[in-house]
């Protein structure tokens, strides 16, 4: 493809404020957001939610905060605040676990992935707390325990459990592409190193699973995993190479000329990248090169679909959703720091 123009830090930090203010100005009074609306029209509210892409889009909300040093005013404070507690709202204690947990409900059932998002949401606003958050009578230690005992008690046969109904705990046939590698990541991000969970992921990576879907969130898990030298070096190295390259190889899906899957795939090499800088020696140069390269090209496809902080679907549709700036403006941050 034709390179586009580079992209310089301030550049993505652009991306990345316009995307934080615009979501912020989308947090209503209850703290839920304005889900989706037409590109350019926020007053224009277009119907559904969900849930698993509040706790993600707050998550990147969060990043943002932290990882720029950003000192907000009070009322964007106050919004993040509210839309933490939409989420903590959202929380119930399923009778059929015998341990103290909690889940993250929504329409009568329980998603897997939405417990890992909820335990990276609450671990990014606790980085926050310096920065003048305030949780109010909530206590982040015990909400993520609770969380953290669910999301354990779902590891089955070395893979997890995805849905289940609330009131009882039926397990429900519905699986998703996402919610393993979302799990194993909140885990890991909350200092989880349970001998089960361990084995789980270890069994995971050396299945391969979710490098033929090129999953963003096993990237996202897998390097947090190596950083904390929680797997085995060979495994974790030959799975990250395989993933990355799979990225990198085929790239069919840019011809969907649509946002959403190229951020994911960005997000996953510029995570890769970072990991190469944080654990040298592991990959070839060329691979971390190569991760790099298509990264910013793919940031530069990104931003056909992008104005004033919002990403739009793609081509054929300029509905503009939460999780579209979510994963797009992630990848922008996570691209800002690499050299």
């Amino acid at each position: 493809m034709t390179p586009a123009p580079a992209l310089t830090p301030d550049d993505c930090r652009h991306v990345v404020m316009d995307s934080l203010s615009h979501l912020l100005r989308l947090v209503g009074g209850n703290g839920r957001f304005v889900y989706a609306h037409p590109a350019g029209q926020p007053d224009v509210v277009m119907d559904g939610y969900n849930m698993l892409r509040h706790c993600g889009t707050l998550w990147f909300m969060l990043r943002a905060v932290n990882e720029l040093g950003l000192d907000l005013p009070p009322n964007q404070r106050s919004a993040l605040a509210r839309a933490l507690g939409y989420a903590v709202r959202k929380m119930e204690r399923p009778s059929w676990i015998a341990q103290p947990s909690l889940a993250l409900v929504a329409n009568g059932a329980v998603k897997t992935g939405g417990i890992g998002l909820a335990l990276l949401m609450l671990e990014e606003y606790r980085r926050a707390l310096p920065r003048g958050l305030d949780t109010g009578t909530l206590s982040l230690d015990a909400t993520v325990d609770g969380l953290q005992t669910y999301a354990l008690a779902q590891i089955d046969g070395l893979d997890f459990r995805h849905k289940r109904l609330i009131a009882d705990g039926t397990v429900l046939p519905f699986r998703s592409d996402y919610y393993t590698g979302e799990v194993l990541f909140g885990l890991f991000i909350t200092g989880r190193t349970d001998p089960d969970l361990l084995a789980t992921a270890e069994a995971l990576v050396a299945r391969r699973y979710g490098v033929p879907e090129q999953s963003h969130w096993m990237a996202y898990a897998a390097c947090e995993a190596a950083a904390r030298g929680l797997i085995g070096e060979a495994r974790l190295t030959g799975y990250l190479t395989d993933l990355v390259s799979a990225i990198i190889e085929q790239d069919a899906y840019r011809g969907r000329r649509q946002s959403t899957p190229i951020a994911c795939r960005t997000e996953a090499l510029t995570r890769f990248v970072a990991l190469c800088d944080q654990w040298p020696g592991r990959f070839p140069p060329a691979l971390r090169a190569a991760a790099l390269r298509v990264a910013d090209e793919n940031l530069g496809l990104q931003l056909t679909w992008y104005q004033d902080g919002q990403f739009w679907k793609g081509d054929d549709d300029r509905k503009v959703q939460i999780d579209y700036i979510q994963h797009n403006g992630t990848s922008f941050l996570n691209r800002l720091p690499l050299v």
